[in-house]
This record gives C-alpha cells, structure tokens and sequence, in this order.
C-alpha cells in the first residue's frame, strides 16, 4: 500500500507544485444562479465546487478542506463535504480535512473511522441495519489539534499509517505539517 508521502510525492512530479488547494470561506460561496438550479443548498454547493475541482485537479496534488465551511448550509453541507471528499480522490486529489480534531484514548478509534477509514459497510449493530462505516469522510489526511493526548495520536498515527493516510498538525503559519511524512501542506 502506498503512503501519504509516496502519493504526495507522485502528484508533486506530476503536477510540478507542493502545495494543496485550500478552500476557503470565500470559496465555498455559491453564486446566486447555481442555487436556484438546485433544491437543496448542499447540492448547489457540491455542483459549485465540482467545477472548482475539476479546474484543479491537474495543478495541485490535493486539497485542504474544512466541514466548518459546509456546516453553514446545514445537514446538506455536510452532505456535500463528504461528495468534494470522495470527488476530489476520484481526480486522484490527496485530501486533507482541516478538522484540528482533539484526539484523546477514547476517540482515537473514532477519529480514524470518520475521517481516516475507507467505507466497507459492514458494521451494522444498533443501527436498525445502516453501515457505519459508509458515513465517514475517507479522507487521505486530518488535522489534529496540538493538544491531542500522546496515546490517542499514537493509535491514531498506527492505524493512518497502516492505512497509507498521514495526520496534520498546523504550523504558526496557518499551515499543515505531516507529523508521519513530515509534508507541509
């Protein structure tokens, strides 16, 4: 299985930049004319930001995105993040989510199942039969806050590694830092 670092690297020779795509505020602002095609906002947005990656996909080796921006547009935001999550690695996008989540013992697990782990769709206890696992973001990379208990980054940092998917801390600058491939996004 390939690493983040060996997938990070690869897109660098092939588009010939280092540094990732950041969606901003400013960004996920969809105009007036792409929301009256569409009936829910979240729809709007990912039709909006399908184009956006589209434009991108060959100048950047991935994109850093964060839910905070698609929580403005409710459930369907939400929605929305998880399809430009699953789009842009479809364009062969690394993705980062720029959660800055604080990880601790108990939810390292959980952490790495909604954002770090491939949907297989086999967990459905106490669910009334509907796969966990389909409801995670599958992202290449997450951001995890400075804070984060040394244990839980551990477990964390195993299973994202085994997996070929890194963590991120920010930097002072504003940007990302891979704790395992030491990559700066």
């Amino acid at each position: 299985m390939d690493t983040f670092k060996t997938k990070y690297d690869r897109r660098v020779k092939a588009t010939g930049r280092e540094d990732f795509y950041r969606f901003t505020a400013e960004k996920l602002t969809v105009p007036e004319d792409v929301k009256k095609r569409y009936k829910s906002s979240g729809a709007a947005l990912f039709a909006y930001l399908r184009s956006e990656l589209n434009a991108i996909a060959r100048s950047y080796p991935g994109i850093v995105i964060s839910s905070v921006y698609f929580g403005q547009y409710g459930v369907s935001g939400i929605v929305a993040y998880s399809a430009v999550i699953n789009y842009a690695r479809g364009l062969g996008l690394l993705t980062v989510c720029d959660e800055n989540v604080l990880v601790t013992a108990d939810n390292a697990e959980c952490v790495r199942l909604a954002y770090l782990a491939e949907p297989d769709g086999t967990d459905r206890s106490e669910t009334g039969g509907i796969p966990l696992e389909e409801h995670g973001f599958n992202a290449d990379a997450v951001s995890v806050a400075p804070g984060s208990e040394k244990n839980g980054l551990e477990r964390l940092a195993k299973a994202a590694e085994e997996s070929g998917r890194d963590l991120m801390l920010p930097d002072g600058a504003g940007r990302l830092k891979g704790i395992l491939s030491g990559v700066s996004a």
